[in-house]
């Protein structure tokens, strides 16, 4: 995967560049003979050195690890339907598999790829979006821990997350595990200069060449477990490896837009999906998809390393190289730890990678593609039909190739005895039982059911409550790996603010559509973010399902739970049970009262703004007054009176504006009334 991975412009970063314009003492470039930097023992450093200690480094992990990557692949090979395959204990290759007949029937009926169909459009249910609590309980906290959700929330929007997450879903489940990579990328942002510089060409031409300089922005994206090499495979965490390195495959242009040097590209393999025929049994062949190699035309490896902040490095370091000999960076890691965050689908303890459900599926699968294959061969026995025969008594050439068709006759020579039928009985039950048997230990091993994956009950479940506790199962099992993939959402969202804090240092807007669809705007720094407290705006979704949360709902609506006081349903509760029977554009169909709701909920938004709304005789008072009251007792409106004391007290003023209408009517009501019993007693 190609990843826009560059270091943020600064000292260091300005000091290397000086390294690609050194002059030997024949006035050469010959950045070999600088001296970069001296190691713990005090050994010189050079260009070449440091790149050796690099690749050595990066050979021993890739042995360490190759025999996790072999499982990798066989896992995709399983998921495409390519299984009759196997890891080669010796060249530690994938290898097919040879039939040990040939007319052995060796179709594949593949249950992994449906299954995994099912963890993954499960998983996907689940909601990621992120919250920042506040430090202290001090109102300038909770001010800062509001702009830094809006931050965070706007970051996932603007940034495709949601797509990330669903390539992430998928390699999680292939692999047991996917990396997520941030960096700071100084060329994106809003740009605030454009600088006008002239230079000469070879030719003596002057050009005119524009710079311009924007401010920064935080980018991130996906990176594959066959790009990382940490420093043990029995170090369980990020956190917990001293170093990390990536070793990925770029074209020569990304290459250039990257880190603005030219290489010479090569042809460099990588992996891909490739089609494979495989024979399928009674001398048919079909076509699997296996992962194979590729060739990436103009291409060049490109190695990161990465090393946490320690009492020999405080500031951590960071090494980029280019192909054999172009290093392009070599200095203090740019950000407070090492920017990768992990997800793993099941987590093995001691271990850094995860492992796959896809691995517990494999031994079952293949019995289960022998079991049904076996039944087959049976059905096609008994259709064609088998023969003893005297060895000389019929042509078997002839019989092998035409068969027995349906009314033909087979001719034997004459005195010998005629070919017998081999009787076939019947097919035992225990075998189609076995069949059945595997197909729910592959479930099992999922982690889902029947009623997960078909919509189904299985057999002999009939009530209610034990439809329930099945799904309730379900979930359960499912949502580790949800709150694993949860869990490292919300480290990135951690890290995000921490790279914001760092290099956030301008200050900078963000527009985005608040409550009632009204457009808002913060105007943001690095100083608003103080917390790293990051927390889920919901529940792990898996363990309370929407279907759950409905029916809840109801039961306590059924229930007569959210009755006021006089014994009537208030209209906001109504709202929510229309958003819930999903009735289209409910809004079509709202009652006045619900329509002033929303008016009143519009002007607590337009007071946040600055904009003051007018009491207006349309309005229904007693509405408004509970709508405006609920915002008043809320944490929104103490922000808003630190902030804007001026708007808080413009809303004060409007909600009395509403009580003083109340109160009026109140008392002509009274009024009224009275000049009513006066005039009533004169004329008695």
């Amino acid at each position: 995967m190609n990843l826009r991975f560059q270091p943020p412009i600064n000292g260091v970063v300005a000091s290397i560049g000086s390294l690609f314009g050194l002059k030997n003492k024949d006035g050469e470039t010959d950045n070999d003979a600088r001296i970069i930097d001296v190691d713990d023992d005090g050994t010189t450093l050079f260009k070449e050195d440091i790149i050796q200690r690099v690749r050595d480094d990066l050979e021993k992990r890739k042995t360490e690890r190759s025999v996790l990557e072999r499982q990798w692949t066989l896992n995709a090979n399983f998921l495409v339907g390519n299984q009759y395959c196997e890891i080669n204990p010796y060249r530690g290759d994938i290898e097919q598999l040879e039939p040990v007949y040939d007319w052995l029937e060796r179709e594949t009926f593949n249950q992994i790829a449906p299954l995994i169909e099912t963890r993954i459009a499960n998983l996907k249910k689940i909601n990621y979006m992120m919250r920042v609590k506040p430090a202290t309980n001090e109102l300038d906290d909770y001010a800062k821990a509001e702009t830094s959700t809006s931050v965070l929330q706007h970051t996932q929007k603007v940034s495709d997350f949601e797509s990330k997450k669903n390539t992430m879903i998928a390699w999680n489940e292939l692999c047991g595990n996917c990396f997520w990579l941030s960096w700071w990328d100084k060329d994106k942002g809003e740009k605030y200069a454009v600088e006008q510089l002239f230079e000469v060409d070879e030719n003596g031409v002057q050009r005119n060449k524009e710079t311009a300089y924007y401010q920064g922005d935080l980018d991130y994206g996906l990176i594959t477990p066959y790009e990382i090499y940490p420093e043990s495979i029995f170090k369980q965490t990020v956190e917990a490896q001293r170093s990390i390195i990536l070793e990925q495959v770029k074209t020569i242009d990304d290459i250039y837009d990257l880190y603005g040097i030219k290489v010479e590209g090569s042809n460099i393999e990588t992996f891909e999906l490739t089609p494979l025929a495989s024979g399928g049994g009674f001398g048919y062949e079909n076509t699997v998809v296996t992962l194979g190699h590729r060739t990436v035309d103009n291409a060049e490896k490109v190695i990161t390393y990465f090393e946490r902040p320690s009492k020999h490095k405080p500031n951590g370091q960071m090494i980029i190289i280019v192909g054999d000999d172009n290093l392009v960076y070599y200095g203090d890691l740019p950000y407070s730890r090492i920017p990768i965050v992990q997800s793993v689908c099941i987590e093995v303890a001691g271990q850094f990678f995860g492992k796959s459900a896809i691995e517990r599926m494999i031994p079952i699968q293949r019995a289960y593609n022998g079991c049904v294959n076996r039944i087959h061969e049976y059905i096609k026995r008994v259709a064609i039909g088998e023969y003893i025969t005297e060895e000389g008594s019929i042509d078997i050439e002839e019989y092998e190739q035409k068969g027995q068709a349906p009314g033909a006759m087979l001719v034997y020579k004459q005195g010998s005895a005629p070919p017998v039928p081999i009787p076939n009985g019947n097919l035992p039950a225990e075998i189609m039982q076995e069949r059945y048997n595997l197909k729910t230990d592959m479930e099992y091993a999922a982690g889902v059911s029947q009623l997960m994956v078909y919509g189904s009950t299985p057999s002999g479940v009939t009530s209610g409550k034990a439809l329930d506790t099945l799904t309730e199962i379900d979930n359960t099992r499912l949502s580790l790996t949800g709150d694993n993939i949860r869990n490292s959402v919300r480290k990135l969202a951690i890290m995000w603010l921490e790279i914001y804090k760092k290099y956030a240092t301008t200050h900078r807007i963000v527009n985005y559509v608040g409550g009632n669809n009204i457009g808002k705007a913060i105007v943001w720094s690095n100083e608003d973010i103080n917390s790293y407290d990051v927390d889920y705006v919901t529940e792990n979704e898996l363990l309370m399902s929407e279907d759950a949360q409905k029916q809840r709902f109801f039961e306590a609506y059924n229930l007569g739970l959210f009755t006021d006081k006089n014994g009537e349903i208030p209209p906001r509760v109504k709202q929510k049970a229309l958003e819930y029977m999903k009735c289209g554009n409910y809004s079509d169909i709202m009652s006045i009262d619900q329509l002033q709701i929303q008016a009143a909920q519009r002007e607590n938004v337009f007071f946040e703004n600055g904009v003051i709304p007018e009491v207006s005789e349309f309005d229904e008072h007693e509405i408004h007054i509970e709508e405006h009251l609920r915002y008043v007792l809320q944490m929104d409106f103490q922000l808003l009176k630190n902030r804007k004391p001026e708007y808080a007290e413009a809303l004060e003023n409007h909600l009395r504006k509403h009580k003083q209408v109340i109160a009026m009517q109140e008392q002509q009501a009274m009024m009224a009334q009275m000049q009513m019993a006066s005039g009533g007693g004169i004329n008695g």
